[in-house]
């Protein structure tokens, strides 16, 4: 029996895994239940403690082990890891698995080494690290060399990740504690300034899902549910896509923003590839309606939206799981 290979995407919203031979064979929120005290037991993970956010009692507290691309519980991230891949048939015991982790750009030693420690307690015995926006590019199936770079922006839960990158690694880029999650945390207070309502995290989500919108005057709306922030009482109201379109086009736009910073940074012939080639995005929030061409005026360029968005880092991660030399060519050295 041969060892397993992993590819990991450890993000701070959401959790995919790339097996070799098999492909993608698992995707669910990074986040666990866990019983009240410092050492509780976990008790629910993925969906299943997602559907718990917001309404457990005060025996249950709801934990995120990852936030802003960064392992800020290491005990809850074994736990949750561990059983994500008891769930894709890896036990921990017996024969090794190697795995590769999405880090975000310009991880330091210490934050890899939280991830190694804990890719150690899952019975990991040899890990691989590679910075997010390569895997990325890779996943997307990008044409791009030791001498034909690429500009990625991947928007994922915790953290965005934006970098101009060869084969031979990163040639300008940045990570910034800028992704999804914040997006959700502003539509919720958006709402309760707007319309007097307040709304858990799940019915940001669904809404961001639902409608969320680029495109001005998108007339899709969507039924929210929360608690009257006057009365107390529960109460429902219909909301549409331009009325909610403050929040989400300032989060693309500070995303823009940032991007168009590290754009300046590079060398001129960097530059003229890119400009050829266009920008390529993905991750979770790749996908809201309409970002091509909004992107693409504030660009003044081609903007490539990834058709696997969410999981184009974990697919980058099971290509180069696959091929030794491109392991080799692109993993961290510590």
């Amino acid at each position: 029996m041969s060892a397993l290979k992993f590819a990991v995407d450890f993000d701070s919203a959401y959790t995919n895994i790339y097996k070799l031979g098999s492909g993608l064979v698992l995707s669910e929120p990074t986040v666990a239940s866990v019983e009240e005290g410092e050492k509780g037991a976990v008790k629910t993970t993925g969906a299943e403690a997602g559907r718990l956010i917001g309404k457990t009692g005060k025996n249950t507290t709801i934990v995120f082990p990852v936030f802003e691309g960064e392992i800020v519980n290491e005990r809850v991230a074994t736990g949750l890891l561990g059983t994500f891949l008891k769930k894709i048939g890896f036990s921990g015991y017996g024969f090794g698995a190697t795995a590769i982790f999405s880090v975000p750009c310009g991880s330091d030693y210490n934050m890899i080494d939280a991830y190694r420690r804990v890719a150690k307690n899952c019975g990991i015995s040899k890990v691989y690290f590679a910075e997010t926006p390569l895997l990325s590019a890779l996943g997307q199936r990008i044409p791009f060399t030791d001498s034909k770079p690429c500009f990625v922006i991947d928007m994922s839960g915790g953290t965005t990740n934006i970098a101009a990158l060869s084969l031979d690694g990163i040639i300008a880029g940045v990570s910034v504690n800028f992704g999804g999650n914040k997006l959700s945390a502003d539509l919720i207070d958006y709402i309760a300034e707007r319309f007097g309502l307040q709304i858990g995290l799940l019915t940001a989500e669904r809404l961001k899902r639902e409608i969320g919108s680029l495109e001005s005057g998108d007339a899709l709306s969507a039924v929210v549910n929360g608690r009257d922030m006057e009365s107390g009482a529960p109460r429902a109201i219909s909301v549409k896509a331009m009325e909610i379109s403050v929040p989400i086009k300032k989060y693309y736009d500070k995303i823009a923003e940032v991007a168009m910073s590290v754009l300046k940074k590079l060398p001129p012939e960097v530059s003229a590839e890119i400009r050829h080639s266009g920008l390529y995005v993905s991750g979770a929030e790749s996908s809201v309606y309409g970002l091509g061409h909004y992107y693409e005026e504030k660009f003044g360029m081609k903007i490539n939206i990834a058709e696997n968005g969410a999981s184009a880092v974990a697919l980058g991660g099971g290509i180069a799981l696959g091929d030794s030399e491109l392991l080799k060519k692109i993993a961290l050295k510590f």
